[in-house]
């Protein structure tokens, strides 16, 4: 009996090992989310932005009086808004949970702004988000020092294009990131680089060209729209961060397919990590409109853990 006590002990040990490796599925139950630790308040105002107001919604963890706390800005994607469904509100909630407060904005003609989709154009919706993080970072909780950034698509090409200000932004998280130089994958989202021409041939005339997205949305997109396309190198930006970078995107995605999240990884040369999170059977919705919450579950708490370890 002595000689089978070290086999014994041997088997239990192995099988403990064995229990203790991670799981490789990727469900709602496996991948329940980091512990939520605060309550929060969340502010729906307005922030003044090129003479305008734009809609925000500002949720701050609740903490002692002396506690600060980091901040992450949130964009949205080409004709979203800022709550993309309900996906925003759980990952700002996450967010506040563990300690990290966030601000997210509806871009011109998204959700509740009143201005026209005409003037939705990058450099529009970079003055909204800088205006956003300045309005944020007065709130005495908020430390300056701990800014990160967090896009969806379009919104993923608009915080790459920022991401070179590494002084303020410490770290930065992209779902299935539109960020290729240039036009990209949005000459195929207009239909072809004919029909972008097209496009951009009366909104030269006009002011702005006509536009109904793949999904039914009617849009009018402004000339700038197109030039800010063509002339913005997101990804020659990118190369700069020095922080820390996570891409998330599903691998059936055709709206922006997954050889241009990867080009992101691989432009991210000077950034200090760099985390790819792949979601199997996601498409560009991350089950946002195809009701797979447990795909959307598993975006939420990917970026929301990503994001509050590394600011």
């Amino acid at each position: 009996m002595s000689r089978l006590i070290p086999t014994l002990l041997a088997v239990l040990t192995a099988l403990a090992m064995v229990a203790c490796q991670p799981s490789e599925r990727n469900s709602a139950d496996d991948n329940p989310g980091p512990p939520m630790q605060h309550d929060f308040t969340s502010i729906d105002t307005t922030v003044p932005s090129r003479g305008v107001s734009i809609p925000v919604t500002y949720v701050e963890p609740v903490g002692t009086a002396s506690e600060t706390f980091p901040l992450v800005l949130i964009a949205h994607g080409h004709g979203g808004h800022r709550h993309e469904q309900g996906s925003f509100t759980q990952v700002a909630q996450r967010l506040a949970g563990l300690g990290v407060a966030s601000i997210r904005m509806d871009f011109p003609g998204c959700g509740d702004s009143t201005e026209s989709f005409a003037e939705n154009n990058l450099g529009n919706m970079l003055a909204d988000l800088v205006a956003a993080r300045d309005f944020a970072v007065g709130h005495p909780t908020i430390d300056a020092d701990r800014v990160g950034l967090f896009g969806w698509s379009m919104g993923g090409r608009l915080v790459f294009l920022l991401s070179d200000r590494n002084d303020e932004f410490k770290a930065i998280a992209a779902w299935t990131p539109a960020a290729s130089n240039g036009t990209g994958s949005m000459t195929t989202f207009a239909g072809g680089q004919a029909e972008f021409d097209a496009l951009k041939a009366v909104a030269a005339e006009n002011g702005a060209a006509p536009f109904t997205t793949r999904w039914g949305q009617d849009q009018m997109l402004g000339l700038k729209w197109f030039e800010d396309l063509e002339t913005t190198r997101p990804l020659d930006v990118l190369s700069k961060f020095e922080g820390p970078l996570l891409v998330l995107y599903g691998d059936l995605d055709d709206v922006v397919p997954p050889a241009v999240s990867e080009a992101a990884i691989e432009s991210a040369i000077s950034s200090s990590e760099v985390v790819r999170h792949v979601i199997e059977g996601a498409d560009h919705g991350l089950g946002v409109f195809s009701d797979e919450p447990h795909l959307t579950e598993e975006a939420v708490n990917t970026v929301a853990e990503f994001l509050g370890e590394r600011l």
